[in-house]
């Protein structure tokens, strides 16, 4: 079974902020914020699936 995206986005978050509350934490910068690879691999899957289920000469925006 798989584990939902924002469940396992939410650990790291909270993972990140924990160990950042430690008085021995080292300063890090913030990472550039992007499109992590899982969500656009399932944003182009659920696309897909759109384009497979949609009525004819009715393609998805």
């Amino acid at each position: 079974m798989e584990l939902p995206t924002a469940y396992l986005r939410g650990i790291q978050d909270v993972t990140r902020e924990i160990h950042s509350a430690r008085p021995d934490a080292p300063v890090v910068r913030e990472r550039a914020t992007r499109t992590p690879k899982m969500r656009l691999s399932l944003s182009r899957v659920l696309y897909r699936a759109s384009v497979a289920v949609a009525p004819a000469g009715h393609r998805p925006a």
